[in-house]
Parts: structure tokens; sequence; C-alpha cells
């Protein structure tokens, strides 16, 4: 039997993980922002708005696992993954600023403009982030110390998420001359920076092990379906995922808008996006000591309770306090953690339990189809969550009247306890549990041993 793994170490850990607050800035950014910055920054109606961001997003998913798909058939001597996270860093950077660019163009060209910037944006992110992600299951192959690893992603995600969150409108404001979409402009270019800088340092700080030949792949890109047919913890984890999402894009995207229209003070939105991400340094934490003392299955259907408590309580209270405001999206910001945790730390033993099953190891595609159902999932949810906010009557930057607001804290409930629930039954029939994928690993040792 193979000799085990070395542990990689505090020092190695660190070295890797610090890529997500880099990707993060980015990503956050998104996430918070760009469809806050599309309707009230850009002029673009919320409509167009979300259709964009929604396009965009299903673009990003369907390259994600032909760039898995590249990354696999990668052989040079700094590895598979890392030239792309040194040589895509810059690239990405100068993507990033175009995203937030507001041509002098109007209507239709507008609209065109910023989806076009918006795709290349995603194409730049897609070549360097995949081959990050698919790092987390090369670099080790113990699960245990692959949640010790997606923990310390989502720190370094949160502090990118607090940095964001705290520092991208005053930024605006400050550069931006009484010109909001300059602002936002100017302060991507300093987001984009920082990134370009860390990402380097992610290059050198990791490595690759060594091809042996033992690692047996598909061969061509038709070979992979069989690959990943039988990989039933895969897609149970693909389902559970794209349902739960639908939790943290319909109240994240919620948050600007309700307290700018709900309660009357955007200054306090600010307030609550800095104070929800700065909680997450001591809730994931929390969920990766609570993962390894319940297990990650467990940990998921404890993160879907919590979650539906707090919606339940959302819908029968009226909240229009800042602080209780801003207690909820805490206690909301422990789900999406907690799922996210899950996520990240559940995707990387699929591997194993795929190659078990079928003999070939599809690592990078495996991340690349997770990215792409994740962010096919994203951007329906925003694109859906953009229409109806058309629907129900919202126009930008005016007072909404009472039936919009009702109906805006009608989709921050219902959406997201349908996709939680969703999330928590699918994760039931998840196939890996107990110590079942250490005895694959032992097995899968001793196989090529």
């Amino acid at each position: 039997m193979s000799a085990p793994a070395r542990k990689l170490g505090f020092g190695r850990i660190l070295g890797f993980t610090v890529g997500d607050y880099a990707f993060n800035l980015y990503w956050q950014s998104v996430s918070l922002f760009l469809l806050f910055f599309y309707t009230d920054a850009v002029g673009l109606s919320a409509g167009v708005a979300g259709l964009i961001y929604m396009i965009a997003s299903i673009f990003d998913a369907v390259i994600d696992p032909f760039m898995g798909a590249i990354a696999d058939r990668t052989r040079t001597r700094w590895g598979r993954y890392r030239p792309y996270i040194l040589f895509g860093a810059p690239f990405t950077g100068i993507a990033f600023m175009l995203l937030y660019y507001r041509p002098p163009l109007d209507g239709a060209g507008l609209a065109l403009w910023m989806l076009a910037a918006h795709i290349i944006f995603r194409i730049a992110y897609t070549v360097a982030s995949i081959p990050y992600t698919a790092m987390s299951a090369r670099i080790t192959p113990d699960s245990l110390e692959r949640g010790t690893i997606a923990g310390g992603r989502i720190i370094f995600a949160t502090l990118a998420g607090l940095t964001v969150a705290t520092l991208t409108q005053p930024l605006a404001s400050a550069l931006g001359g009484g010109d909001v979409a300059r602002g936002f402009f100017w302060a991507s270019g300093i987001f984009a920076l920082i990134a370009t800088i860390v990402l380097p340092l992610v290059f050198l700080a990791t490595r690759e092990p060594e091809e042996t030949g033992l690692d047996k792949g598909p061969e061509r890109l038709a070979d992979y379906w069989p690959a990943l047919r039988d990989n039933r913890a895969l897609w149970v984890v693909v389902i559970a995922i794209c349902t739960g999402v639908v939790c943290s894009t319909a109240l994240g995207k919620s948050v600007l808008y309700y307290f700018k229209y709900y309660l009357g003070d955007e200054a306090a939105g600010r307030q609550a996006l800095s104070v929800t991400a700065a909680s997450g340094l001591l809730i994931v934490p929390a969920w990766v000591y609570v993962t390894k003392w319940i297990g990650k299955r467990a940990a998921w259907l404890a993160a879907i309770v919590w979650g539906l408590a707090g919606l339940g309580v959302f819908a029968l209270v009226d909240i229009r306090s800042v602080g209780l405001a801003i207690a909820f999206f805490v206690w909301m910001h422990v789900t999406s953690l907690g799922l996210a945790l899950g996520f990240w730390s559940l995707l990387p033993d699929t591997v194993e339990y795929g190659e078990w099953r079928t003999g070939m190891r599809t690592e990078s595609f495996v991340f690349g189809l997770g990215a792409f159902f994740l962010k096919v999932a994203l951007g329906l949810g925003a694109g859906l969550y953009g229409w109806l906010l058309e629907l129900i009557g919202y126009h930008a930057n005016v007072v909404q009247s009472a039936e919009t607001l009702a109906a805006m804290k009608l989709l921050m409930t219902a959406l997201p306890a349908i996709g939680l629930l969703l999330a928590g039954a699918a994760m039931i029939f998840y196939p890996l549990r107990g110590r079942m994928h250490d005895d694959i690993v032992r097995e899968l040792a001793a196989r090529k041993g």
C-alpha cells in the first residue's frame, strides 16, 4: 500500500487559501454591487440589468466545464493548474475594471456594451479560478484537511467581502467627483490591483504533486460523461447547492434595496453589508468545528434548519429597525456560509468517489461542472430577481409604493425558503457517510500501489 500523503502544513494551506481573498474581491463585488450599479449608477432598468446578469452568468457556467477539461490535460513544469493562476491574474484585473466602465452610450448600445464587458470578465475569471478551485482536490486527498482548506478559503472570502462591502461606496464617492459610475470604475481599479498582486503569491506558495501516470483521466471530451454519470455523490451536491443558492442570491441582492427603500436608510445598507461580512470571521471557524464534530452532511442540514427558522421569523415580523434588520441578515449569513463551506468541502470528496466507481479521475472537470451549475443557478436567480423587481413595480431612485415594498419582502422570504427546503431534501441522498471517504482513499491508494 502507498505511504500516506504528507500533511500540507499551515504555511502551504495559508499560501493556497489566500487566493480566495483575490478572487472574492471580484466575486463579492459582482454579487453585492453589480446589479445595483447597473440600475442606480448606469441607469438600466431592473429587467434589463437582471437579463444582462443572467446571460453572462449562464455563459460563464457553460465555459466552466470546458476550462476544467483543458486544465485536466495541461502539463507544464509548474503543474497543471498553477500557470493559469499566474498568467490569468493581470487579464482578470483588466477585465474587472472594464466591467465597471460606463461608456458614453445610451439605450440598446449601452446595454450591449455592459453585456459584452460582463462576458469578457467572466471569461478571464474562469480561466484563472477554475484551475485554482480544482487544486484543492489535487494538493491533498485527506477529507479533514480539505475541510480545513475550505474553511480557510471562506475566511479569506469573508475578508474580501468585508473589504468590498466596507470600501466600495466610500471609494466610489471619493473618487467619482459626483459621478457615481466613474467612482465605481476607479474603486474597481484598486480592488483589481490588490488581486493582481495576491494571485502570483499563490503561485509561489503552492506545489502540485508530480505526475505519475497513475491518475487516469478521460482521453477525449466525449469520455467525460461516462466518467461522471455514475458519480451519485457529485450529482447530489450539485442539486443541493443549485437549489440552496436561491437563498443567497435573493437575499444578497435584496440588502441594498431593502435598506434604501423599505427602511429609508441607504447608509445603513452599507453598514449591514460590512457587519454581515465581518460576522463571517466568527461564523466560519464555528462551522469548521461543527463540521468536524457532526460531519459534512449533518452540518449542511443544520444550516438549512437555521435558515428556515430565520426566514420564518422575518416573514411574521415587520422589521422597521435598522439593528434588527442587520441582525436578520447576519442570522441568514450563518446559513449562507454553512452551505458554502459544505459545498467546497464536499465537492473535492466526490472526485475520489467518482474515481472509485469508474476508474477515471476528473478533478478539474468536476470543479468546472460544479461551477457550471452554481453559476447557472446564480444567473437564473439574479435574472429572476431583476425581472420580479420590475414586475412588482420597482423604479430606481424614487419612493416605492406600499404594494411594491410588501412584494419585495415576499421575494426575500418565499424564494429562499423554497431553495432551502429543496437543498435539504437533496442532501438526504448523499452517499458518502461516516468514514466511507477515508475507506475509498485507502482503496484507491492500494490500487495504485
